[in-house]
């Protein structure tokens, strides 16, 4: 079952060098249980350390796509064909993550995303459901929940165009992430340590 982490402690976290994988899907649909990931990105996202990023393509069923979903990601027919299949790249995805805690704008859909298509496809589900949601951390404070109008909050420049890919978003939560841990730093916040 999945845990959210509280916002302040995912402040802590983060500020003592806990590594944390941000990540994104781009899918068939809107129905985690049914629908497949066509495109899974993720970069590992650590106080002090240079990303890493990891983003793939799945081959899917082409009919399952829904005109909904062409519409948002705009993921050309003849690379989702030409991609490798989804087993293959979901146990690298996971691979990379190396069991560390899950980030996403929308965890939840993005989560169950993962772990339906990880059944689906013989693997087991993610094994650490410790998971950060920077949506659910946005409207705690009062900010804005779209991604591009929590970029725009944030000032950060987010090619509309280039949206719903990915890498791309996750490259855009990364500076959202970024900025919301700056306004946080471990002075700003009252801690009590156990010795």
């Amino acid at each position: 079952m999945m845990q959210l982490i509280p916002f302040k402690d995912l402040v802590r976290r983060y500020h003592s060098g806990e590594g944390f994988i941000l990540f994104d899907t781009e899918t068939t649909g809107l129905n985690t249980f049914h629908d497949d990931i066509i495109e899974v990105a993720g970069v590992l996202w650590q106080k002090g350390q240079p990303p890493r990023s990891f983003q793939e393509l799945m081959s899917v069923n082409i009919n399952k796509i829904t005109e909904g979903a062409w519409e948002i990601h705009k993921i050309p027919q003849e690379s989702i064909e030409q991609a490798r299949q989804p087993s293959d790249v979901l146990s690298d995805f996971v691979t990379f993550c190396g069991n560390r805690p899950l980030l996403a704008h929308n965890i939840r859909f993005d989560f169950d995303m993962l772990n339906s298509n990880l059944i689906r496809n013989g693997l087991n589900p993610y094994s650490n459901d410790q998971v950060a949601c920077s949506l659910a951390y946005a409207k705690e404070q009062g900010m804005p929940g779209r991604l591009v109008d929590l970029a725009d909050f944030y000032q950060i420049k987010a090619k509309k165009s280039n949206l719903h890919r990915a890498l791309y978003d996750v490259e855009i939560l990364m500076g959202i992430m970024d900025r919301m841990m700056k306004e946080h730093e471990p002075a700003d916040m009252q801690y009590s340590l156990i010795l």
